[in-house]
């Protein structure tokens, strides 16, 4: 089946996403990029003074050059053909920034850096390079889901059901309420960790797909405004659009249309 029409919706919901995250990151690009507090990272490997070249001492006006260079070329593939160096481009800038302030980075940011890496091979012309793009990056959604859950089966708060209720303890997530209401937070706690088991198994299945396109959907964006980590929640409903095909699309279209 043909994916021409999805790779072109994901494209763009990838470049929304970068778009977003640049700027809600513009009141902290101080202590993010301009003066991180994050100490400078070189991890072993032989490209990393390419990939992580703004991980070092740079002279500011540096940095802000590649965040207005990376935001125009995502508004500029937003609305024209894809081209596969400026995604090569926009993922390189992507990562470089990240990497600066890696200490505040999230699992949103990693998925979206190795999706803006495939998208490159996603924008040739049709042929084996697309091909590898288009399973690569259907192939690291699952496997984010499926290495989560299964990590969360080495431990103990998932099995028993508490970990919502400690996590909505912390500031930094919340909601405080739900931490009083301990069989609500179990049911969420057990319902969160099957999905991100079964999603793995359940997206290979065309029949199921979209109800669980619509699932995951739903607890990505109830996390996004509950627990306020949008760039994440929104990094992978992003990505859903990758596993669509010109017959779920045309399905989707006509759930829309008997909505409307």
């Amino acid at each position: 089946m043909s994916t021409d029409r999805p790779i072109a919706l994901f494209q763009r919901l990838a470049l929304l996403w970068l778009l977003g995250f640049l700027l809600s990151a513009l009141p902290s690009a101080e202590r993010l990029w301009l003066s991180p507090v994050s100490p400078a990272w070189l991890p072993p490997s032989p490209l990393r003074h390419i990939t992580h070249a703004l991980s070092g001492a740079v002279p500011e006006p540096i940095i802000v050059v590649a965040f207005l260079v990376l935001g125009a070329m995502a508004v500029w593939q937003l609305f024209a053909p894809a081209r596969w160096w400026a995604w090569a481009l926009i993922w390189l800038l992507f990562l470089n920034l990240m990497n600066r302030a890696w200490l505040a980075g999230s699992g949103g940011q990693q998925l979206m850096a190795n999706v803006l890496f495939w998208s490159i091979f996603l924008a040739m012309r049709p042929g084996r390079a697309r091909f590898l793009g288009l399973w690569a990056i259907r192939l690291q959604l699952l496997l984010a889901y499926a290495a989560t859950g299964l990590h969360k089966l080495t431990g103990t708060h998932w099995l028993d059901g508490t970990a919502m209720g400690i996590a909505a303890t912390d500031e930094a997530f919340g909601p405080a309420w739900l931490a009083s209401a301990p069989g609500l937070a179990a049911f969420i706690t057990w319902c969160v960790l099957v999905l991100q088991l079964s999603l793995p198994i359940a997206m290979w299945f065309r029949g199921v797909r979209l109800p669980c396109m619509a699932l995951g959907a739903l607890f990505h964006l109830a996390t996004a405004i509950c627990m306020d980590i949008p760039e994440m929640g929104l990094a992978f409903v992003a990505c859903y659009a990758i596993w669509l095909d010109d017959r779920l699309w045309e399905r989707l279209r006509g759930i829309r249309s008997v909505r409307s």
